[in-house]
């Protein structure tokens, strides 16, 4: 055994200094696991971009008028682009491509800070959201939260972010191991792992139940509480007949409508996220010995997974949820196949017909009228058979006498 040990470690002096000598090598995904995380995970971070950077489009270009829930839900949108931009391509790298950390310490740090600093943000973003139309449903005669605050609120949110998640970024590692992979000790293999190894025993434990404390189980409860809050009072209320008017009735849908999005949003944050809250803070802490089975990579795969797909599945909720953001998705949907000549509409347009195209529309407004003109930018000396252009039609109003 003193023999088999001396070997290995003249084996191993290549190695960088600090490196761990073991003789059991850590689980390593098999091939099928890697083509599968490749596909996956490529698929992931794509959708999770574009839905989300879709959703700030529309908030901040197509809907005009920007409310106080569309800004906290553009917010959810950034952190959720952000993991879809860091974060799962470097996991995607690391554990499945090389099952090795090539960025070195700093982005061993950075990456792991970034990660719980956005999914921090998303969480109480989540609870601001959802305490600002409690306030608008069960208190509408109090004062509302205005841009300017709601604006003011999510950089506070921010720096809580920043600020919890400071310790992530001072116990993170990087951490080179040697063993060999085989049982007869003939092939050399070195790891280089990103690993929390910084903070005393006792410190790290502290940290690990105040995260899912204050992340998890604390918000889950809040959020709990005020959403059957808000159904009941929902519930409570009259149903529309002589003492509601019709805009009554169409004010209490609207708002049922938003409650069910913003109940539909926290309840798969709770769902996606529970499984690595459960692996990361309390099974990799007190069950170490079981990360040496052959199953960890698939259980470490669908944890993972299941919460980094709560960044791709917010823009899907609000597509099925909300008309606005389905009308938007929609809206830029057709200026895309436009722009990329994916539309087969053609316009036929006879040369007796051309003076058809420009309309005009007559009204009265205090006895004066106006004359709409539509302009489209199309060359009409050129064939009849023209594709939809990638721009909207001019529009001119002109005013004209009453007496015309």
């Amino acid at each position: 055994m003193d023999s088999l040990n001396l070997t290995y470690t003249i084996a191993c002096n290549a190695s960088p200094p600090g490196t761990i000598y073991m003789h059991s090598a850590p689980p390593i995904p098999p091939s099928y696991l890697k083509a599968t995380a490749v596909f996956v995970y490529t698929l992931l971070s794509i959708l999770t971009v574009g839905g989300n950077a879709l959703v700030c489009l529309i908030v901040f270009h197509f809907m005009g008028v920007v409310t106080v829930t569309n800004l906290f839900i553009a917010n959810l949108a950034v952190t959720d682009l952000l993991i879809g931009l860091f974060c799962i391509p470097i996991v995607l790298i690391s554990d499945y491509l090389l099952s090795d950390w090539p960025f070195g310490t700093f982005m061993c740090k950075f990456t792991s800070f970034a990660q719980s600093v956005f999914v921090v943000c998303t969480v109480y973003t989540l609870i601001a959201m959802s305490v600002d139309r409690y306030i608008a449903i069960i208190h509408p005669l109090n004062q509302k939260l205005t841009r300017k605050q709601c604006r003011i609120l999510i950089g506070l949110l921010w720096t809580f972010a920043l600020v919890f998640s400071s310790p992530i970024f001072i116990d993170m590692h990087i951490r080179h191991t040697c063993f060999h992979r085989d049982s007869n000790n003939e092939t050399e293999y070195t790891q280089t792992l990103c690993e929390t190894i910084g903070l005393p025993p006792k410190l790290q434990t502290a940290y690990n139940f105040a995260t899912i404390t204050i992340i998890y189980l604390i918000p889950l409860c809040v959020l709990t509480i005020i959403y059957i809050r808000l159904g009941w009072q929902l519930h409570q209320t009259r149903a529309p007949g002589e003492a509601h008017s019709e805009r009554d009735a169409k004010i209490k849908k609207s708002k049922k409508k938003v409650i069910k999005m913003c109940f539909v949003v926290v309840i798969m944050f709770g769902v996606c996220w529970f499984p690595m809250q459960l692996y990361t803070n309390i099974l990799h802490s007190y069950l170490d010995a079981i990360f040496h089975q052959e199953y960890v990579p698939h259980v470490y795969f669908a944890f993972h997974l299941m919460a980094m797909s709560n960044s791709c599945v917010n823009p899907a909720i609000y597509g099925v949820m909300s008309s606005n953001f389905r009308a938007g998705y929609i809206h830029y949907w057709h200026w895309l196949i436009t722009c990329c000549g994916l539309s087969n509409t053609r316009f036929d347009i006879k040369p007796d017909r051309r003076e058809d195209i420009k309309r005009e529309t007559t009204f009265q407004i205090h006895h004066k009228s106006y004359e709409l003109t539509v302009k489209p930018p199309i060359d009409f000396d050129r064939s009849s058979n023209t594709s939809i252009p990638c721009s909207l039609p001019l529009i001119s109003s002109q005013r004209v006498s009453a007496n015309e």
